[in-house]
C-alpha cells in the first residue's frame, strides 16, 4: 500500500476517534472541526518526530506526510460539516 494512502487513513482513523466523538457529545461544530484537524496534526507531527526528529537528524520532516495525515482528517471535517449542516 502507498505510504501516502496509509497516512491518509491514519488521519481518518484519528478524526474518527477523536474529533466526531467530541462533535456528537458537544454539538459544537467548532470543536469538533478543531479536535478533527489538531489531533491528526499533532499525531503527524509525533511520528515525525519519532521518525526523524531524534533518530536521524531533526531537520528532516517528510511535510507530505503530514499532509496526507491532515488530509484524511480534513475529510472527516466535512463529515461533520455535513452533518452538522444537514440537520435542518
Amino acid at each position: 500500500m502507498n505510504d501516502y494512502l496509509k497516512h491518509i487513513l491514519a488521519g481518518l482513523l484519528i478524526a474518527l476517534a477523536v474529533g466526531l466523538p467530541c462533535y456528537i457529545e458537544s454539538i459544537n461544530l467548532f470543536a469538533g472541526l478543531w479536535a478533527t484537524i489538531a489531533s491528526a496534526l499533532a499525531a503527524a507531527c509525533v511520528k515525525e518526530y519519532c521518525d526523524n526528529g531524534y533518530c536521524l537528524d531533526p531537520t528532516v520532516w517528510d511535510w507530505r506526510d503530514i499532509g496526507c495525515t491532515v488530509l484524511g482528517a480534513v475529510l472527516i471535517a466535512l463529515l461533520i460539516l455535513g452533518m452538522h449542516y444537514g440537520r435542518g
